[in-house]
């Protein structure tokens, strides 16, 4: 089938960080919103359903459609992509709350750092990015509901081990983590680890243990009192120097400007189409 005009036309794509005082009053758009948490979680009200979007949880909604994210509990960042909706196929995904599948985690990863760090092409790149992860969305929520009662275990064991270490990585972020110690800990050799993990997640060990660290610092500069140095020490980093350095490489300004604003951050791609 050919057609003349791109599957997706993006509007806006936002990427927010913000703390407590997060609370947009209820509203709708004319436009598709896919609306997906980075870290942290948001109490979410669609069209007067309550639920809670989680780490991974996005949600597509239909235009029209009333919602109102808020605060809730946890500092939060979050990505939303308002489009125009041409030819994709949405039905099984429309308005429900659909997690990241591993499969899907690389193509996210690389759609957050296109929006924070645009470069050449950036629209048709993000635009590319945003249609291959919702048609993986569909294609998942159609499959999930057709084989919801013969699949679950089936799906719980091809991602088991993945998320046994990424678990582990999250409860040891204080640890000096290598990948020889992970190898001991879950009795695979160092390797053939590294491959499952890539596999799945797209990205090495190191990236996403440094991604657990600086998500977790955010948290704890908004959270807590601690010093900066102490996060330091809590999320595995002993040179304080070191640490600063790395958290304004990733987020682009240094830990106590962080905590100083709030976390509030905001940054908008400019979509001129």
């Amino acid at each position: 089938m050919e057609t003349s005009i791109s599957p997706i036309n993006i509007r806006e794509i936002v990427y927010n960080e913000v703390g407590p005082s997060y609370n947009i009053p209820a509203h709708s758009h004319s436009l598709f919103q896919w609306y997906c948490v980075v870290y942290g979680n948001v109490k979410f009200s669609c069209n007067e359903r309550l639920c809670t979007l989680q780490l991974d949880d996005s949600i597509l909604i239909s235009p029209g459609v009333m919602r109102s994210p808020q605060y809730h509990n946890k500092s939060i960042g979050y990505f939303y992509v308002l489009f125009e909706n041409h030819h994709l196929i949405l039905d099984d995904l429309a308005d429900k709350i659909v997690n990241i599948p591993n499969e899907l985690r690389f193509d996210l990863n690389t759609l957050i750092n296109e929006i924070n760090r645009p470069g050449k092409n950036t629209y048709e790149f993000v635009e590319a990015l945003v249609t291959r992860i919702l048609i993986g969305l569909e294609r998942k929520t159609k499959y999930l509901n057709r084989t919801e009662n013969l699949s679950k275990l089936n799906i719980q064991t091809q991602n088991e081990a993945f998320n046994q270490i990424d678990a582990y990585l999250r409860r040891n972020l204080h640890k000096n983590i290598s990948r020889e110690d992970l190898s001991k800990v879950f009795h695979i050799s160092p390797s053939h680890l590294a491959r499952i993990f890539r596999n799945t997640s797209g990205m090495t060990i190191t990236k996403r243990l440094l991604q657990l660290r600086i998500d977790r610092a955010k948290q704890l500069l908004l959270e807590s009192s601690l010093p900066i140095s102490e996060i330091s020490l809590q999320i595995g980093y002993t040179n304080f120097s070191y640490f600063t350095n790395i958290f304004r490489k990733e987020t682009g300004v240094t830990p106590s400007d962080f905590r100083r604003t709030q976390g509030n951050a905001r940054r908008k791609l400019n979509i001129d189409q």
